[in-house]
């Protein structure tokens, strides 16, 4: 048999095989480091503080943000970080001034990150997290599931049935599939 004809019949066999969904790789709420909407982003950060000195493995996992005890969306260090600096500024020109947006980033000054940090510190959660970006269904493939936690810079999206939260899905559990997948187990 020609190889051509040989690779497409292994690739049809191979898609008849069934494959998880998200429902069976996803986890419970209590799996994940959760927080209130409405706490202060002094808190937030002292909860990752102990989760970071808490782990070996070096990188904080993202705080999932309960509005209602419904996750509403992520707070990532990222999101933080990105508070403690001088935003862009958004048009060439300001007041009649100039404004080259050529370099890509933003004015540096001793003392603004210092700064920024303590002025951030009263925010609400709310105000810096980043809402989830889509909802996930169990019966969902798992392509689907993979496509959108590599396209929204999210590791984890909230599972729904009947518009109620059922679980969670996160990059960590896609990881080990596909390396369940790659092993041949």
């Amino acid at each position: 048999m020609p190889a051509l004809v040989q690779s497409a019949s292994d690739i049809l066999a191979r898609s008849y095989q069934r494959e998880k969904t998200v429902g069976e790789l996803m986890v419970s709420l209590e799996a994940c480091r959760t927080i209130s909407a409405d706490c202060s982003l002094k808190e937030a950060v002292n909860l990752m503080k102990r989760v970071a000195l808490q782990s070996r493995a070096g990188a904080i996992p993202p705080l999932v943000v309960l509005e209602a005890r419904i996750p509403a969306g992520l707070l990532k260090i990222h999101h933080l970080l990105a508070g403690a600096h001088l935003p862009l500024p958004q048009r060439e020109s300001y007041a009649g001034w100039s404004i080259p947006l050529s370099s890509g980033e933003p004015p540096s000054y001793s003392g603004l990150f210092s700064t920024r940090v303590q002025d951030m510190a009263g925010k609400k959660v709310r105000e810096v997290m980043r809402p989830f970006p889509a909802l996930l269904k169990p019966q969902d493939p798992l392509s689907r599931a993979a496509f959108l936690l590599a396209h929204s810079g999210f590791e984890i999206l909230p599972v729904v049935e009947d518009g109620r939260m059922v679980g969670l899905i996160r990059d960590k559990e896609l990881f080990l599939e596909l390396s369940r997948i790659m092993a041949g187990e």
